[in-house]
């Protein structure tokens, strides 16, 4: 009986500490991705050099029959029928300030994620939903 007291207590301290860290960062962390997400799944990240930021940019191999490729050029041509400037890419550079490692880290996870990347007013996402890159549109439009 003291063993399942003890399991049920260490499981509730475990618990407690975990709720609290989630809830109360240190002061200093680095910010979370989920705190850089928007409600539609897009990653705040730096922005593209060169690029308009007032285009949704969709990002894939270029000219390529690939079933990613091919889906960055359909979503660019809806996107281009409905009135969204869109832009496709191929190559992207980006500028990350001071080494950001926090910057760096979502970058690296959303560009290694499966294609197309699409970047809507300085956040992006892997392989959205049409539907989920125009509510992020127009909910970052000016």
């Amino acid at each position: 009986m003291k063993a399942i007291k003890l399991f049920i207590v260490l499981a509730l301290a475990v618990f407690g500490y975990q709720y609290w860290n989630k809830h109360h960062p240190a002061s200093g962390t680095t910010v979370r991705a989920t705190s850089a997400e928007s409600q539609n799944g897009f990653i705040a990240l730096p922005a593209v050099n060169g690029a308009s930021t007032k285009a949704v940019l969709i990002i894939a191999a270029e000219n390529c029959p690939e079933e990613a490729a091919q889906r960055a050029d359909q979503l660019a041509e809806q996107l281009a029928r409905d009135g969204i400037p869109v832009s496709r890419l191929h190559d992207v550079n980006f500028t990350i300030q001071n080494g950001d490692p926090a910057a760096m880290d979502r970058l690296t996870s959303v560009m290694n994620s499966e294609l197309p990347i699409v970047f809507v007013n300085g956040r992006a996402k892997s392989n959205p939903k049409f539907e989920e890159i125009v509510a992020e549109y127009n909910r970052t439009k000016h």
